[in-house]
């Protein structure tokens, strides 16, 4: 076997089953680099879709009897296993699809692609990401009080510092205690998991030592948890800064030294925070407004602002905007989400901004004439939650086009220069999971510059399997999507947006000695990768495996790491555990130390009494 090249191997690992590809890495070098061919693994990925299982079943429907169809389908949904169509002893079904089987394969795999030109994909590790088993690894707890009495603080919101990789290094989150707490999300001092670094208690809400413990921790926590905003932290990777919003305060804090730097009031209370990328203005959204925040310029606030009128249009034409001071005002409350897209990419009639919220309209704004509105989007929906996948829009009539869509048409579909706002959210009580275009040619984008109605091959909006419930977050995993929802279900799609990958739920994936520290019935607010593909400085294909996994911020204010894998990234108990006994041997030394000072206090005393008898006293 060694002298054989290593095509012929390939060509023979290409028959065996997935689970025998990995063990058999574990039999020389040589076979750990064949056996992790892209190629081979694209090849797998594919063979295990959904896409392909659907379109073998049907294909293995279509020719037999329609008894046996039935028979198969009883039995498919008594096994609550799909069939995978591969019958080896039904030569008629064989003969059939042998026909133009090589070629007819080539054409469904490219058309189950989800990757676009110049895009690097380790499919090894995206064959791992879509099968392997789940774990949760959740982060130490901020406690407080006595050790037994197990007391500790949640967290209100999250935010991530990613090295210069590109990958999560340090997970920051505000406590409801106005204090931050730094993690070690990587393991890059050693203590992955553990809390590495806190700032004083009332830090964000502003209440100083002036006031006693007790007082400051009850003040704090009715303050931190008043608005109750989801994207209310926003990590400065360049400049190593968190801006955290808290009420109506805007909060920019030095990350190694988690010492405030400015204090910015707003006129309503903040309720959505855009990313923060030095020199970009970072965009925050109150209840009513819209402001741009210049972190070059020192914080002021005209007194203009304090006390603004809002305008009041047409109710039917429910979005308007004003300026006052610079600020854009809102007709409605409540933007959730701010997305920025890049400022690098070719202009499409479209601005940088976009914000969605409780309204069911997109906002979209240019930076260069901000306050001014740019125009609105559509959508019917609530939005929770806004973000951008740096790829091309494969519209639906393409996907859909039967047997399958030609591979000159799709390259010519994902050649074309643009990206893909992806919205989360609800519409009519039940989830919504919507794509939209933005690109250079205007034929192929979403316009908001007039009010003229969208083309179909521009949006689409998933409304019927994406979830029973409110969407709460969504984000581009690898090469796929994955959202959470009202009742705690984290789901894995394709990039199309309604192709079921994989999903689970969060209160059932702990370990058994997590599930004890996990309060039932929890749902995921917020889910951001650890790895952030526009910061990479090297192609995605190249990431240590383990590394690309999930950051989750809970309702119940947990911060956890959902990992791939049969063992978890890191155990919530063992840090747990050591963080008591550290706890505890620190306490002991402090008493220990209390001792030997009474023990001494008490010996002079002695000597004092014994040298006041000398003299007759």
């Amino acid at each position: 076997m060694d002298a054989l090249p290593d095509e012929i191997l390939l060509h023979i690992l290409s028959y065996l089953e997935a689970a025998d590809v990995v063990t058999l890495q574990q039999v020389s070098r040589q076979f750990l680099n064949v056996a992790r061919d892209k190629t081979l693994w694209k090849q797998l990925c594919f063979e295990h879709s959904v896409t392909e299982t659907r379109r073998r079943r049907q294909l293995l429907f279509s020719s037999m009897e329609p008894r046996l169809v039935q028979l198969v389908q009883a039995l498919s949904s008594i096994t609550s296993r799909p069939t995978n169509g591969h019958v080896s002893d039904m030569s008629d079904t064989e003969t059939q699809v042998e026909v133009n089987e090589a070629q007819t394969n080539c054409a469904f795999l490219a058309s189950w692609d989800p990757t676009c030109p110049g895009e690097d994909v380790n499919f090894y590790q995206d064959f791992i990401q879509r099968h392997a088993s789940l774990t949760v690894s959740w982060f130490e707890r901020a406690r407080y009080g006595r050790s037994d009495d197990n007391l500790h603080h949640t967290a209100t919101g999250m935010g991530i510092f990613f090295d210069d990789r590109g990958v999560a290094n340090k997970l920051v989150a505000p406590l409801e205690d106005g204090s931050i707490g730094i993690w070690d999300a990587f393991g890059s001092t050693g203590r992955q998991g553990n809390i590495i670094a806190r700032s004083a208690v009332g830090l964000l809400t502003n209440k100083g030592p002036e006031l006693d413990y007790k007082t400051r921790v009850n003040q704090s926590q009715s303050i931190m948890t008043e608005t109750d905003a989801v994207e209310c932290v926003s990590i400065d990777n360049q400049q190593k800064k968190g801006f955290f919003a808290v009420q109506n305060v805007l909060n920019e804090v030095d990350l190694q030294t988690l010492q405030i730097v400015s204090r910015t009031s707003y006129p309503f209370p903040i309720t959505a925070l855009s990313e923060a990328a030095h020199p970009t203005p970072l965009t925050v959204g109150t209840n009513w407004t819209l402001h741009l925040h210049d972190t070059r310029k020192p914080p002021s606030f005209p007194s203009s602002i304090t006390h603004c009128e809002l305008i009041s249009g047409n109710p039917t034409n429910s979005l308007q905007t004003g300026d006052f001071g610079g600020h854009a005002s809102l007709s409605q409350p409540g933007p959730l989400s701010i997305l920025h897209l890049p400022t690098t990419r070719e202009w499409g009639g479209n601005g940088d901004i976009w914000v969605g919220g409780r309204f069911t309209s997109f906002l979209n704004y240019d930076r260069r004439f901000f306050p001014r509105l740019r125009g609105t989007v559509h959508s019917g929906a609530k939005l929770s939650c806004l973000t951008a996948l740096p790829h091309p829009f494969i519209p639906l009539d393409v996907r859909l086009t039967k047997p399958y869509p030609p591979p000159g048409l799709l390259r010519e579909v994902k050649s074309v220069s643009g990206c893909t706002i992806i919205a989360a959210g609800e519409y009519k009580g039940k989830g919504s999971l919507e794509l939209y275009s933005v690109a250079k040619d205007p034929s192929r984008s979403i316009s908001c510059s007039h009010s003229s109605r969208m083309d179909q091959n521009t949006f689409y909006q998933n409304r019927q399997t994406a979830s029973s419930s409110k969407l709460l977050s969504v984000v581009p995993h690898g090469t796929r999507l994955v959202f959470s929802d009202g009742d705690g279900n984290l789901k894995w799609v394709e990039r199309d947006g309604f192709t079921p990958v994989r999903q689970c739920n969060i209160n059932n994936i702990a370990s058994s000695n997590q599930r004890e520290q996990l309060e039932q019935g929890d749902i995921v607010r917020k889910i951001s990768p650890t790895i952030n593909p526009s910061l990479l400085d090297r192609s995605y294909a190249n990431i240590p495996l383990g590394m690309d996994n999930l950051l989750v911020w809970t309702g119940d204010g947990r911060l956890g790491m959902v990992g791939f894998g049969k063992e978890p990234v890191f155990k919530a108990q063992e840090m747990d555990e050591i963080a008591l006994e550290a706890r505890e041997k620190k306490t002991m030394e402090k008493e220990r130390q209390y001792g030997a000072e009474m023990r001494r206090a008490l010996e002079r005393q002695a000597m004092e009494l014994r040298w006041m008898r000398g003299y007759g006293l």
